[in-house]
């Protein structure tokens, strides 16, 4: 069952520091996409690990890039030094965790641009939406590309709203 909501809920309960990218963010721009997963960037280390294990256990978090070895994420990888990217399915929907994104750039950069909104009774924090269009203009995807033309307009609409 996805539950792209719950699992975004279930990282806000845990405190999980991160930063809302992708698709999911784009809607919380103000975009009409559909999403199917969670993007986040967060940094990866020991620590910020453990707090997402402690988070997901429940939800049976799977790496799922090796569709012949659904490792455990609770398990594997025994060794966080060296880790960038993070992709897993839960019982949730896919949670895709990132350390940067280009051209945005690390985590502690788009974390500095960020906006914080309140999200189901959360602050969370979400890319700004110049980094986020950056981001989908160097994907290329028609779908990424579709996303740019919508966030353009609402990014319009923003500055026309300033005084």
């Amino acid at each position: 069952m996805q539950n792209l909501k719950e699992l975004l809920r279930t990282l806000l309960e845990n405190e999980i520091d991160f930063v809302l990218i992708g698709g999911f963010a784009a809607v919380v721009h103000g975009a009409t996409l559909v999403t199917q997963d969670l993007d986040i960037c967060s940094v990866i280390t020991e620590d910020q690990v453990s707090k997402l294990r402690k988070a997901l256990k429940d939800l049976h978090p799977r790496h799922r890039m090796n569709p012949n070895a659904k490792h455990s994420f609770l398990e594997y990888p025994k060794v966080i030094k060296g880790t960038n990217n993070i992709y897993l399915e839960t019982d949730l929907g896919i949670l895709d965790i990132l350390s940067q994104t280009e051209p945005a750039g690390s985590f502690n950069e788009i974390k500095s641009r960020s906006l914080e909104v309140s999200l189901y009774g959360y602050q969370c924090k979400v890319i700004s939406i110049e980094d986020l269009i950056q981001i989908k203009k160097a994907m290329k995807r028609p779908k990424d590309l579709q996303a740019v033309k919508e966030l353009q307009i609402v990014q319009q609409k923003l500055k026309n709203l300033k005084f």
